[in-house]
């Protein structure tokens, strides 16, 4: 029986130990319904040992547990712990840091970084993939430290604005009273945000930008609507774009106050983590823990985390514009 956590200490009262940890996980992966954790085989005949943590597969005979297959594999984390951090990741609107997770969960700073990666990993697989068919918003924000605020000899030259040069652009489209993506991109060019716009939003839909450029053209396929903040002009009607500057608000909150800096290696990590948390912002904590742990199937090793290219330049991935 799923429960019905409030806080955190019904969470970890009810979490005693590990074995009702693994019955619960066992509980959201297959409903009852045991079959092989091993994505090759995945068979619905299965053996359940006797000590409660072992499980066998009929079909090609190897045995595991309960964590094979997820962010918590070849983990020596308790679940308890593991559990502990998923809840206090998932509530805190403006993340939780490193350091900070490692005083509360008392595990090493280097295990709590690598624990958050791992968690926000999965929360990238919450992203819906049908388009938005409302009314929607798309804009575009830039994270990055201000020129102004930097010690003079690592101040970069030329890079007010909209300058790529120490900042990376970040796409976003909301739809009205749902849902909200957001994504990294190389540049703000009409490419870039229209590609991105065309692959979330159906065709035919309202949709209101500001008047940056690179969204001229959008009338072609939607019904396009433009506030011009350059003018002072923030509300024209119902035209607006406040609702995403409402996130992008919480985003840069994020980087300012808990993170204070992301690096182009994992900014769609932290990019996705706010974005799991805006659009459950409605959810219990019981229903947004249980989300989360139904978006737990993938195994990110530390070696995997550490040895993508870093800093790497986003690339334009080449394809049909839509119109």
């Amino acid at each position: 029986m799923l429960q019905k956590f409030t806080n955190l200490m019904s969470l970890l009262t009810y979490f005693k130990d590990e074995q009702v940890c693994r019955e619960y996980l066992e509980q959201i992966r297959w409903n009852g319904q045991l079959k092989c954790a091993h994505k090759d085989c995945q068979h619905d005949k299965v053996f359940k040992y006797a000590n409660g943590k072992t499980y066998k597969c009929a079909k090609c005979k190897r045995q595991y547990s309960v964590r094979v297959g997820t962010i918590f594999e070849d983990s020596k984390i308790p679940l308890q712990k593991w559990f502990a951090a998923i809840y206090l990741i998932t509530s805190h609107k403006k993340g939780i840091s490193s350091l900070q997770l490692h005083r509360d969960l008392g595990v090493t700073q280097k295990t709590a970084w690598f624990l958050l990666h791992r968690v926000r990993t999965s929360l990238g697989l919450n992203v819906g993939a049908e388009k938005f068919t409302g009314t929607c918003e798309a804009d575009e924000t830039f994270i990055g430290g201000k020129n102004k605020n930097r010690h003079a000899s690592k101040k970069v030259k030329d890079s007010q604005g909209r300058s790529f040069k120490d900042k990376t652009p970040v796409a976003g489209v909301i739809e009205r009273g749902g849902e909200l993506r957001a994504k990294a991109v190389p540049d703000t060019t009409g490419f870039n945000l229209k590609s991105f716009i065309c692959k979330n939003v159906k065709f035919g839909s309202a949709i209101h930008t500001d008047e940056w450029w690179g969204y001229n053209g959008l009338a072609a396929a939607f019904q396009h609507a433009i506030v011009k903040h350059n003018e002072g002009q923030y509300v024209k009607g119902d035209s607006h774009t406040n609702t995403l500057e409402g996130f992008w608000s919480l985003l840069k909150r994020g980087v300012v106050g808990i993170y204070h800096s992301m690096s182009n290696k994992h900014l769609q990590k932290y990019i996705d983590e706010f974005v799991f948390r805006y659009n459950t912002r409605e959810y219990s904590e019981a229903n947004r823990f249980d989300l989360m742990l139904n978006n737990i199937a993938t195994h990110l090793t530390y070696e995997q985390l550490i040895n993508s290219r870093g800093n790497r330049k986003l690339e334009n991935k080449q394809g049909a514009f839509g119109f």
